[in-house]
């Protein structure tokens, strides 16, 4: 709706520069920028390595030549090298401590940025950072590792390899594996090594398994989706080698997870895309593995050079191929589709792709204020310009008014070549075919074999644009008759060919096509009147059959000029129907289902094919989730993809799904759509006890909420209030305060054993209650954690039997689920108080089975969250915690319940006392009564002690009216 409004849209990036890790050390002692003409001309390679989650936050580090050591220097930058902010360091002297003082020689060979750690490989060894993450700021600090199977190598011919993928978190089923792969120059070299280790890196293992112990180590990585090592290795005789072993923990299992595959082409290494989980094995050949390495499929095949180096974009999915000529390739994940950028790498240079997929040629400049020179690659303009045809003809054939097929015939230049390799081949679906007559085709699918004699391949396409024949100024045989005789293969004649000068030499190449029928190849001409010809479906030729003008054409696709292999425009969007962004992580719970709906539309093509299926759908661990798959078409015939995940495996893990629409060009951006789903605990998920009368934040905290009889429902607790103990209301032996305050006395600390316990958690070391730092959050949370900013709790009437206690599975933005079987939980008292019981829960079948079953592992009992009930016997305060059984959720779920017990009866043994002493006194005034009536002893009446009271009063007083004398 903006078009036209001189309005744009545009992205960048937003990076936390005071959690970034790397951003936060010093390495080494700072310089400034050391590159001068001199250094320069020493250094022979260039290797970088960026932040997994990061990209813009990447370390760069110059390789010199062995005669020149200038010791071990690198620049930092968090900006993707694109601004003068970069920081350069000298690491040499820091290593040489560690090497005492043995430093001849030291020089850096590789660099790898883990998501905690940093890794320098150099000529003296080894060197292991501390862990990033680590409290502390100023210099890293290193480690030499000391491998023993590596202490006679020659570390120069040792490569780091390493898996790139961003730990979202901690989490148990996430690792960094980090292998080193140790190899001479010869290629038959049995002594190569191959050692990997996870984080934290003490522990290295061999990847040396016996049955490749004729083979040389290319690679070693770490499939993180799937929890397997992968390793790359090769033979002359035998080509490359891939074979994936499960890991048992860390250690890889001995035997393959499955038959290991065989290519026939020379190996450098391996790169798993981050997001996609697309697997390239690179080298003279270039091939992709969707499926962890257990099948692939071929993407680029070079002649006469090889690929020695991979860099991959997180933003928009490519991937892109460095030859050891400079060639630069770029593919996307999940395309099988590649262009050549028509850009050369520097002879000491290295690629780079930032967060936002820009990919740059990084390369050392002495005038430069940060030392580099850095060079943007327009990839959008090079891939419209790369051409892939090639000097074979092509016969064009009209299947319908919407598609063609392009049969591929071997170069006529060389009439002795009868075989040979095709061009055609899977990678090219989405190219698009264009003659230089005009009119253009997108190729739909490719059949790699022999259609008819000479014939090697052949190419379905859709209309674009109509195909355009050759005009009849420049071939006006064109308006004769067409006679197509048989003979050795099939002989084309012309009747009046008066018209024109009949044909020539230069048709050899051409093909003469006649809707609904078979198309001819012209390979020769006899005379002007004769030409020998190729049929493309030699069994349906019509023989002795005459044409007229305008029944057939002529079409010029013989060689490269006259028809080119590019690619298009982008005619395809993918959309999501869910507002999913596109390398999102999503969360799924245990049994819990996700939808995502995708839709798929195509613009600009002549041809609408009905209900086609644009697009593909493919998922990194297929064991992981349940995944089910709906396609349907709306009414503009736009292609619509449901995907339905549901988890009901017991696994941790993670997941990536793709979404891509084959056909579509390597320029559009919006495919492929890419996410990942992780099967472990949501962000925000708990269970939570929900009271019947449910009180908000707002009156727990400042309200006094009442219910319906006008009890008050909450109660403020005393100032460093500890619930009372078995031994007495008085004397408290709990170690959790409530409500502290560590200005003001802690009550009821009469004896020792109460003024040993007790121990503040968020007021410890704070000198008042104001220093704690109790937010409202923590005022709210029932976790014996946050007892110290605990003031108000439940507040329950004397006695307390059968409360009921449900609970509820809650997550910020879904509904909140009842906790039920087989969920079941254990509940404790945390102050280790006694009085209470669980008085009821519904007893399944299952819990009792489940109670049998972790009787000896769990030290209390198993209980039913259906149905579950809690009879208090004592007083005040009683803290329960009710966790969820592990293994049974993919979360550590715990609750915790805080009821306070009001106006219970006196405490034993007062009541005792009082109910025994008024039992004895009236039963002594009933019994002196008693005795009293039947000895028949007269007792005062009212009347006689009114009596004697006034008489008594009359004894006493002055007479009235009296008078004294003296």
């Amino acid at each position: 709706m903006h078009h036209g409004l001189n309005m744009f849209s545009t992205e960048g990036t937003l990076l936390d520069t005071v959690r970034e890790p790397l951003l936060q050390w010093t390495i080494g002692e700072q310089i400034p920028p050391p590159i001068t003409a001199t250094l320069i001309n020493h250094v022979v390679d260039l290797r970088v390595s960026k932040n997994p989650c990061a990209n813009d936050v990447a370390l760069l580090v110059p390789v010199f030549a062995p005669s020149k050591s200038a010791g071990v220097i690198l620049t930092v930058t968090r900006s993707g090298f694109t601004s003068s902010n970069n920081r350069w360091f000298n690491c040499t002297k820091k290593l040489c401590q560690l090497l005492n003082g043995d430093c001849i020689g030291l020089a850096t060979v590789d660099v790898k940025l883990t998501n905690y750690y940093l890794f320098l490989l150099t000529t003296k060894g080894l060197f292991l950072s501390q862990d990033m993450t680590s409290q502390g700021t100023g210099s890293l600090n290193f480690t030499l590792l000391d491998i023993s199977s590596l202490t006679q190598m020659d570390y120069s011919s040792t490569t780091l390899w390493y898996s790139h993928h961003c730990l979202h978190d901690k989490a148990n089923f996430q690792d960094d594996y980090v292998s080193l792969i140790s190899s001479g120059t010869d290629v038959e070299n049995k002594a190569s090594q191959c050692l990997y280790s996870r984080d934290p890196f003490t522990e290295w293992h061999s990847c040396d398994i016996s049955n490749m112990t004729s083979h040389r180590h290319v690679s070693f990585i770490y499939d993180g989706q799937q929890h397997t090592g992968i390793v790359l290795s090769y033979t002359q005789e035998k080509g490359a080698k891939v074979s994936v072993f499960g890991m048992r923990g860390p250690v890889l299992k001995k035997k393959a997870r499955f038959p290991p595959v065989r290519l026939n082409f020379i190996s450098h290494g391996m790169l798993f895309h981050p997001n996609s989980h697309e697997l390239y094995l690179y080298g003279s050949e270039v091939w992709s593995s969707a499926d962890g390495g257990s099948s692939f499929s071929r993407i680029i095949t070079l002649e006469g050079e090889s690929v020695v180096n991979a860099v991959s974009c997180i933003h928009d999915q490519t991937v892109v191929f460095v030859t050891n000529l400079g060639s630069i390739y770029l593919s996307k994940a999940d395309m099988g589709r590649y262009a050549k950028l028509n850009q050369s790498q520097h002879s000491v240079s290295t690629l780079y792709c930032d967060h936002l997929g820009s990919l740059i040629i990084l390369s050392l400049h002495a005038q430069s204020p940060n030392g580099l020179n850095v060079d943007n690659i327009p990839t959008t303009s090079l891939i419209q310009h790369d051409d892939q045809s090639s000097e074979g003809a092509l016969a064009l054939q009209y299947t319908s008014d919407k598609t063609v097929l392009f049969h591929e015939h071997l170069p006529l230049s060389s009439p002795s070549l009868v075989t040979g390799p095709s061009l055609f081949s899977p990678s090219h679906v989405g190219k698009v075919i264009r003659l230089s007559t005009g009119g253009s085709g997108v190729i739909t699918q490719v059949y790699r074999r022999r259609t008819a004699e000479g014939f090697v391949a052949v190419a379905v396409a859709e209309i674009l644009e109509g195909f355009k024949g050759e005009r009849l100024t420049t071939e006006p045989i064109q308006r004769c008759r067409l006679t197509v005789s048989k003979g050795p293969n099939a002989i084309l004649r012309l009747e009046n060919p008066s018209f024109s000068p009949g044909f020539q030499d230069t048709h050899i190449g051409k093909t003469v096509v006649i809707p609904g029928s078979s198309s001819y190849l012209i390979t020769g001409v006899f005379d002007s009147r004769a030409a020998l010809a190729l049929p493309t479906l030699p069994t349906i030729v019509p023989f002795n059959k005459t044409y007229s003008p305008g029944e057939w054409l002529l079409f010029n696709a013989m060689n490269r000029g006259a028809w080119k292999l590019m690619e298009g425009e982008c005619r395809h969007t993918l959309q999501s129907l869910n507002n999913l962004r596109t390398n999102s992580l999503v969360y799924i719970n245990l049994k819990e289902e996700l939808t995502f709906s995708f839709k798929a539309s195509v613009f600009g093509s002549q041809t609408l094919v009905f209900h086609k299926k644009l697009m593909k759908f493919t998922i990194g661990n297929p064991s992981l989730l349940k995944v089910t798959t709906a396609h349907s078409w709306d009414r503009a015939n736009n292609h619509i993809l449901n995907i339905t995940a549901f988890s009901n495996f017991f696994q941790k893990g993670q997941t990536t799904v793709i979404v891509s629409i084959p056909e579509a060009s390597l320029l559009c951006t919006s495919t492929p759509f890419v996410f990942t789903l992780q099967n472990s605990c949501p962000t925000g998920l708990r269970i939570r006890y929900i009271p019947d009368q449910v009180i908000s934040a707002q009156d727990w905290l400042h309200g006094d909420p009442r219910d319906s009889k006008g009890v008050k429902r909450l109660i403020d607790l005393p100032v460093n209030y500890r619930p009372p103990s078995q031994l007495g209301i008085a004397i408290p032996v709990s170690d959790n305060i409530y409500n502290a305050d560590p200005s003001r006395p802690r009550p009821r600390e009469f004896y020792q054993i109460s003024k040993d316990t007790g121990r503040y958690k968020q007021c410890a070391g704070k000198p008042s209650a104001a220093e704690c730092d109790c937010t409202d959050e923590l005022r709210l949370s029932p976790l014996v954690a946050n007892s110290d900013c605990r003031k108000r709790v439940l507040r329950f009437m004397y006695p307390v039997t059968n409360l009921n206690i449900t609970l509820y599975i809650t997550r910020p933005g879904h509904k909140n689920v009842p906790l039920t079987a087989p969920e079941f939980v254990t509940v404790t008292e945390v102050n280790n108080k006694t009085n209470w019981k669980i008085t009821g829960t519904n007893a399944v079948p299952s819990m009792l089975k489940m109670r049998d079953y972790l009787g000896s592992r769990l030290n209390s009992t198993l209980y039913n969250p259906e149905g579950l009930q809690i009879s208090c016997f004592g007083s005040e305060l009683f803290h329960f915690q009710i966790a969820v059984v592990p293994g049974v959720l993919l979360c550590d779920m715990v609750e915790e319940v805080q009821i306070y017990v009001d106006n219970p009866p006196l405490a034993f043994p007062a009541q005792y006392l009082i109910n025994t002493i008024t039992a004895v006194v009236l039963g002594g005034v009933l019994l002196a009564g008693f005795f009293l009536r039947r000895s028949k002893v007269r007792l005062p009446s009212k009347q006689s002690f009114v009596a004697l009271l006034r008489k008594r009063s009359t004894a006493v007083a002055p007479a009235a009216g009296s008078a004294h004398s003296f």
